[in-house]
């Protein structure tokens, strides 16, 4: 029996992915950085990363600087885009 690929949800849409597709961020203090295995993340999905309007929502948000935070997703989704 083949093993199914764990999903998760989106923070922005709420829609469903596999985990692997899927970007994954924490807050720590007032900023937004990538998750380094301690705390509690969310994750944002292909289509939401591409989303200005989407991506302007989290930034207001987490309040969190729009450049930086568009700079940390487009280095993740590098990342996630490698490991497949």
């Amino acid at each position: 029996m083949k093993k199914s690929q764990p999903t998760r949800m989106c923070i922005a849409c709420r829609s469903r992915h596999p985990q692997n597709t899927l970007i994954r961020l924490k807050q720590e203090g007032n900023e937004v950085v990538a998750f380094d295995g301690k705390g509690r993340s969310f994750y944002l999905c292909d289509v939401c990363r591409t989303n200005e309007k989407k991506i302007k929502g989290l930034v207001k948000r987490f309040k969190q600087d729009a450049e930086q935070f568009t700079k940390l997703v487009t280095k993740l989704t590098l990342e996630v885009s490698s490991c497949k």
